[in-house]
């Protein structure tokens, strides 16, 4: 009965938004530069509704911020370690560039075979027994074993535990540019400049996609904000690039500057990674989980990646508790700016999650009745913002913002990415998203900027 409730409210404040949509674009001025809270908002709001439209600027999402493109993804020289790739024309050109094999030596630092499979199978052993991370466990999930580990391991023909990094059953699917979150309080201190990522579809034994997303976050290091604007123009000259070998080179010679050996000397392994992350549904329930590099104190060996809390995201017992409706409302103003950092503790309790995992209509709010503990836009952006909310109800996603792909199909991508004008959340709230173009308004901004100006933005803590 409450959810026949909860769906008729959610009709009728549909019916209400189409009446006065017309009325409400018309009223709306979206001018090219907008106002200064106007452009302030692209920094530090997910809301579209009052982009300034920026229409002579020149880039290109598809080339330059997200890029999902065939001739990209199975680019069979970059993406695969095939004898029958013909050679580039263009440099640099390295064969596996963009492959899980070839990224993960810049991972751990190390080209050693057995080394690379030994911390990879590491990794990927934590999801054999459970794990306790900041007193949030994550029970065993003993099917990452059996449909990813084991036909990994016999796939070069021989069960010996070594892992061929040549036949890792990743697949990529897109390319990512992520200059929106530079001077991002939420991965690290000081200037950067963003991130770039890959993200990989898992594979089947026989090849076909299965329900698990591997992403690898890499931060885009930066002294000032020189080489903040250095990076955006390198991202941007892309857009003016034809679709081919040409463009290839020139991004990878972008992704070799964050994803090789010793591309970011301070950080573990020498590696610029920020975090992986993964959005699985091998087994119930849906899981997204986080790791990080974390030098082991036992080992004189490359750090490996452990298990990490979630960003921004609280442990699932704390959903509709007095906790929650108590941190939400002490941190309002940071989490309405966007500024906010789930604590590991609040009040004592240990408070972020070790790992997120949540149903199609996951909704961060406080005790019940729904609705009433925290002032919704407060409950809304905290639970955006999280990895079971953004992944979930707040944005009307199906779990996954990229969707695995087979041979041959390029991604599809969530409407949060590409334009959900009419999003209505669980107390009825309306939002309007599309992230893709938020970020191309935000470059368009950055690449118009002086230092003074980048040096004058506000940080922001975004996680996804």
């Amino acid at each position: 009965m409450l959810s026949s409730l909860r769906l008729h409210a959610r009709v009728v404040t549909m019916l209400a938004v189409l009446a006065v949509t017309a009325t409400l674009f018309a009223a709306t001025m979206r001018t090219e530069d907008g106002t200064a809270e106007d452009q302030l908002k692209v920094r530090t709001s997910r809301d579209v509704s009052t982009l300034p439209l920026k229409s002579k600027c020149t880039v290109v999402p598809r080339k330059e911020l997200f890029i999902t493109d065939l001739s990209v993804v199975e680019d069979c020289y970059r993406t695969t370690w095939r004898n029958d790739c013909p050679q580039p024309a263009y440099q640099p050109a390295t064969q596996g560039a963009w492959t899980f094999g070839r990224l993960a030596e810049g991972i751990f630092g190390t080209t050693d075979p057995q080394e690379l499979s030994d911390l990879t199978l590491r990794w990927l052993g934590q999801w054999h027994s459970p794990q306790t991370i900041n007193g949030d466990t994550s029970p065993a999930r003993p099917n990452i074993k059996t449909l990813v580990v084991d036909p990994w391991d016999l796939a070069d023909g021989q069960d010996d535990d070594v892992l061929d990094m040549t036949l890792a059953p990743l697949r990529l699917l897109a390319i990512v540019s992520r200059l929106d979150l530079r001077q991002n309080s939420g991965y690290s201190a000081g200037v950067t400049a963003g991130e770039g990522r890959f993200v990989f579809g898992v594979l089947r034994s026989n090849g076909q996609p299965s329900e698990f997303v591997v992403i690898l976050e890499y931060g885009l290091d930066a002294a000032d904000c020189s080489e903040v604007l250095d990076w955006a123009r390198s991202w941007h000259s892309l857009g003016s690039i034809p679709s081919g070998d040409r463009y290839n080179a020139a991004l990878q010679e972008i992704t070799d500057r964050f994803a090789s050996i010793g591309a970011s000397p301070a950080k573990p392994n020498g590696s610029a990674l920020n975090q992986l992350r993964t959005n699985e549904f091998l087994t119930s329930p849906w899981e997204l989980r986080e790791f990080r590099l974390q030098p082991d104190p036992g080992s004189l060996g490359p750090a490996p990646l452990l298990q990490f809390t979630v960003a921004q995201t609280p442990a699932n017992g704390h959903q509709r508790s007095a906790l929650l409706a108590n941190y939400a409302n002490a941190n309002a103003s940071a989490i309405l700016n966007n500024q906010h950092i789930v604590p590991l503790t609040w009040n004592g309790v240990a408070f972020r999650g070790g790992r997120s995992h949540h149903a199609l209509d996951f909704n961060w709010d406080g005790p019940p009745p729904a609705c009433t503990s925290i002032r919704n836009d407060v409950r809304h952006n905290l639970s955006l913002n999280t990895c079971n909310g953004c992944h979930g109800g707040e944005t009307d996603t199906v779990f996954k913002h990229v969707e695995p792909r087979a041979a041959g199909q390029e991604a599809q991508l969530s409407a949060f990415l590409t334009g959900n004008p009419l999003s209505i959340d669980m107390c009825n709230g309306i939002h309007s998203f599309g992230d893709i173009e938020r970020r191309r308004v935000d470059l368009c901004q950055l690449l118009a900027k002086s230092c003074s100006q980048v040096e004058a933005e506000p940080s922001i803590s975004f996680a996804h």
